[in-house]
């Protein structure tokens, strides 16, 4: 054997790794892509369904207002107030998608 000569065996090896090196590269590829792919879904089916709860919270802020305001709890008034502003808000931002 001659010094700096490899044998056909270590390079056929090092060959192999790296192919196997490179099938685990786009498997993972593969695998976040669908993971990426899969979130997005998620996220647009959920912005669907999500005025509904906008319109519970709303709900409830009133009704939570409403009793606060019977017991005299200013800070619980104040409290209701911002929660029915804020949701009527991500509403309008949801109905009109100004930002999207």
């Amino acid at each position: 054997m001659i010094k700096g000569d490899t044998p056909f065996f270590y390079t056929q090896k090092a060959k192999d790794a790296e192919q196997k090196l490179i099938e685990k590269v786009h498997l993972m590829k593969r695998k976040i892509k669908k993971s990426a792919y899969d979130i997005k879904e998620k996220l647009r089916r959920k912005s669907e369904i999500s005025r509904t709860e906008n319109y519970v919270s709303i709900i409830m802020g009133v009704l939570l207002l409403i009793m606060s305001w019977s017991a005299q709890i200013e800070w619980l008034i104040w409290l209701s107030t911002i929660s029915i502003f804020s949701n009527v808000f991500l509403l309008t931002i949801q109905k009109n998608n100004l930002f999207s």
